[in-house]
């Protein structure tokens, strides 16, 4: 949505720059309002793009607790591979 955004804020503004460019009767009343609105368009550009690092800034959190050792009683249940081997078990969510 956002990248949507700034192409057309840039595409507005090069349509500014090329419709500018193109008309050379224009007075420079109108000039001058064009470069106003084109100020303001990179002035609420260079806001939102501050909200968005503002927003997208990483909240500190608590720090993980550290891994914990468990022995698990495994006799008589069956089993491939050595019955001492190491299991890493991890847990992965995704908040979205």
């Amino acid at each position: 949505m956002m990248v949507a955004m700034m192409w057309s804020i840039r595409l507005v503004m090069l349509a500014m720059l090329v419709s500018a460019s193109s008309v050379a009767a224009q007075s420079s009343d109108d000039l001058k309002a064009l470069r106003q609105d084109i100020d303001a368009i990179r002035k609420e550009l260079r806001e939102i793009k501050d909200l968005l690092r503002a927003r997208a800034a990483p909240q500190p959190t608590q720090p993980a607790a550290p891994p914990q050792d468990f022995a698990l009683d495994l006799t008589g249940a069956p089993v491939k591979g050595a019955s001492a081997a190491r299991v890493v078990i991890l847990e992965y969510s995704d908040y979205q």
